[in-house]
């Protein structure tokens, strides 16, 4: 069950980056919200939209790494 659960979250990082990969100043600014410290980091990434795809990018990698990293589920 773990590793259903760990594929999971892994599939959610790869689609939430390709998201910021793809339309990056949009992903970003419609996450700008919550307490002004987080409003002002998230707005770095609005103002700064290569960030943000950079970020994107290495999120579908990272998530590419964990699901290979991942054991087999025993049948």
């Amino acid at each position: 069950m773990q590793v259903r659960i760990a594929e999971s979250i892994a599939l959610v990082t790869i689609g939430d980056g390709v998201i910021a990969a793809l339309f990056p100043a949009r992903h970003a600014a419609r996450w700008v919200i919550g307490p002004d410290p987080v409003r002002r980091i998230l707005s770095v990434f609005v103002e700064h939209p290569g960030l943000m795809r950079a970020v994107g990018v290495a999120q579908v990698v990272a998530g590419i790494a964990w699901v290979a990293a991942l054991p087999p589920t025993p049948r």
